[in-house]
């Protein structure tokens, strides 16, 4: 009851519209295309650190928070943040507008507006995208896929440290708490040149908060439907506020329950600190290190999951043409049930340097190094192994306006799988520049996923009834994956994008079973069954995205995405599993007038896919509508409203967290 009597209120707050007396009208922040402020608008060079999994902008000179930027003056119309700067696409700084390489950004300002609470709700709505949010007894809650490939195919990064933690090999989004993040970047296509393994659909990089230019602290509640609670604090502060040098810190701590779907299975409470801590020691050479420790608790088998983590970016810039970057981290992930017959150890050590150039203004040249170890160990299944793993990369920039090129390749030497490289071209072409513009991008390059310790090593390991029969002969899934697309923009007011992409996907990594009877003297034969894993499969997936964005009124933002989509198992002939072949996706931001409250509309479209190999199960297409309500009131408070799955979809079999409409409303309070 308590839940609902807050949501009543949440609204009747914002119906109420409080006078704009003492308030500054809040920025109508479109859904992932939010104008930063004016403060935000130049990327830093401390952002430029950017390392093995592309590296997060050391903190020093990051943008300022949200929570500074939402009670600044009343803000231009949105441009799409083609101004914004991204370094993941080539870990060189680039405008949006103006990277050579298929990238997306979402801003702390976009998540906001948008009432996201968790990582694959800000993702969602994205062209080309497909969040999947599950829950269970593994403790899922969301996965991302790029252009049709698998979860496990996409690289995710927090500030260029590899995120670990989740089932079936593919990372579990909801480890990371959205109060910690600055911006998102999405980087579409192989990203295996510059980042190695897993990226073989792309790259997410998660670039978290520095400490804040002006102190802030902050304490924000929500609640919701399935028993669901979350709260926040937060606060930064630099200390060359006080004349003791340019010291700083912030740190964002975050408490999430609920029931989901069915308490008895679903129910967890996941506690979150993060934190930075950063000195400049002059102006060209900055250190930022960042902690991270999570902890979820289920009630189901007493499962409980361990994240702890140390992330340390250093940046140097000797002259304006040359920067250094080194980064240096260590995870360690537990997984755990309460009778220890999963009693999981993960620890991840690496480091990686990384050197460019420029030459005679048209040429930046890339150079680095990396060195990854993975250490498992699993005592409940008696089990335990470890690999290293040594990379190297080179990578070129030629800018002949209004041209420009990018070809780089990579050496990733691995103690048992052998030696891959994988190079990628990327070129663009401004074919008009300036308030109207239109660009031409397309890329090229290969990628691949390494087999997991698990696969190679793990023999006798039990995954359920099966017993796994490792194979230390497996090689690497591999991909080759074009792109080709334009993309026109028209000041302000317009922008619109249609890219054609195409993956071709070899040595699958898949498993059969086998069932062994073995006869007895005396009483029934006893079953083994067995999983054994090698290279079996090849694939394809193919499309064309399309998004269109513009201003057709004042205060108004409306964004469509519509992804069509082929997928072949090309041992079969057959549709892969669970890849809709059309996605639709639209939003509608606006300001409503005298009440100074942003309404946020959505709508997504997933259709017919199927649920099984012979394609002879075919899941129906599903609509979902969404809703959210913000307002600031007065200047240092933020209050919203979302209500998801107006349309009460349920029972969809590859989306089990869509079970009727659930609402969230909270409060957030700054000083």
């Amino acid at each position: 009851m308590r839940k609902y009597i807050t949501v009543l209120a949440m609204l009747g707050v914002i119906a109420w519209g409080m006078p704009a007396v003492a308030q500054q009208e809040m920025e109508t922040t479109p859904v992932a295309e939010q104008t930063a402020p004016v403060a935000e608008q130049t990327a830093p060079v401390a952002e430029q650190t950017a390392p093995m999994a592309e590296q997060a902008a050391p903190a020093a000179e990051q943008a300022a928070p949200a929570a500074d930027s939402a009670a600044s003056a009343e803000k231009e119309i949105p441009s799409f943040h083609l101004d914004k700067m991204v370094i993941s696409a080539t870990k060189t700084e680039h405008k949006l507008g103006d990277v050579p390489v298929a990238t997306e950004i979402i801003t702390q300002e976009d998540i906001q507006a948008r009432g996201a609470k968790t990582v694959q709700d800000a993702l969602r709505g994205l062209a080309g995208i497909k969040i999947n949010k599950s829950c269970g007894s593994w403790g899922d809650k969301g996965k991302i896929e790029i252009h049709g490939m698998d979860a496990s195919q996409t690289l995710i990064l927090v500030d260029g440290q590899r995120a670990v933690g989740g089932h079936a090999n593919a990372v579990d989004l909801n480890q990371i708490p959205v109060e910690m993040i600055e911006r998102i970047e999405i980087v579409k296509g192989p990203g295996s040149a510059l980042y190695g393994s897993d990226a073989m659909a792309g790259v997410v990089n998660i670039i978290t908060k520095s400490a804040p230019d002006k102190p802030r602290i902050s304490v924000g509640t929500s609640l919701g439907s399935r028993q669901t609670q979350i709260y926040e604090a937060g606060g930064g502060i630099k200390a060359g506020d006080f004349g003791i040098g340019d010291f700083g810190v912030d740190v964002n701590y975050t408490q999430r329950q609920s029931d989901g779907i069915n308490a008895e299975t679903d129910r967890y409470i996941e506690d979150m600190v993060q934190g930075t801590v950063q000195y400049s020691f002059m102006p060209q050479a900055k250190l930022a290190v960042k902690p991270f420790y999570s902890k979820n608790k289920m009630d189901y088998e007493g499962r409980n999951q361990e994240r702890l983590g140390l992330n340390a970016l250093f940046d140097w810039s000797p002259d304006k043409y040359s920067k250094l970057n080194f980064r240096g981290g260590w995870f360690n992930y537990q997984h755990y049930t309460e009778d220890k017959s999963t009693d999981y150890t993960g620890n991840d050590y690496d480091a990686e340097i990384n050197y460019n150039h420029t030459l005679f203004e048209h040429y930046t040249l890339t150079g680095g190094y990396s060195y990854y170890s993975k250490k498992l160990d699993d005592p409940g299944k008696a089990y335990s192994a470890d690999q290293i793993l040594h990379s190297g990369l080179l990578q070129a920039e030629l800018n002949f306006a209004p041209v420009t090129a990018v070809l780089g390749a990579r050496l990733d030497n691995h103690d048992l799988w052998g030696a891959e490289i994988n190079p990628k071209g990327s070129l663009m072409y401004k074919v008009i520049d300036g308030q109207e513009a239109l660009r031409l991008r397309a890329s090229v390059g290969t990628a691949f996923r390494a087999p997991s310790l698990v696969k190679l090593y793990a023999d006798g390991w039990r995954m359920g009834p099966w017993v796994v029969r490792a194979n230390p002969d497996l090689k690497p899934e591999k991909s080759i994956g074009y792109q080709a697309g334009a993309e026109y923009n028209m000041s302000t007011l317009l922008l619109a994008k249609v890219v054609y992409f195409c993956n071709e996907i070899k040595d699958l990594i898949n498993y059969q079973t086998d069932v062994e009877v073995i006869p007895q003297p005396f009483g029934p034969p006893i079953m083994r069954m067995y999983m054994d894993w090698d290279n079996v499969s090849e694939a394809m997936t193919r499309g064309i995205e399309y998004s269109l964005a513009g201003h057709p009124m004042d205060k108004l933002y409306l964004k469509l995405g519509y992804t069509f989509m082929w997928t072949e198992d090309k041992e079969t002939g057959k549709e892969l599993t669970y890849k809709p072949q059309h996605k639709l996706d639209f939003s509608a931001s606006y300001r409503i007038p005298f009440i100074d409250v942003l309404l946020v509309a959505e709508a997504e479209y997933v259709g017919k896919r199927f649920a099984d190999e012979a394609n002879e199960d075919p899941l129906g297409a599903y609509t979902l509508l969404n809703l959210a309500l913000s307002r600031s009131l007065l200047d240092n408070a933020d209050v919203f409203v979302r209500a998801d799955n107006l349309t009460g979809e349920k029972d969809i079999a590859d989306e089990y967290d869509i079970d009727g409409t659930v609402v969230l409303a909270g409060l957030k309070v700054k000083f």
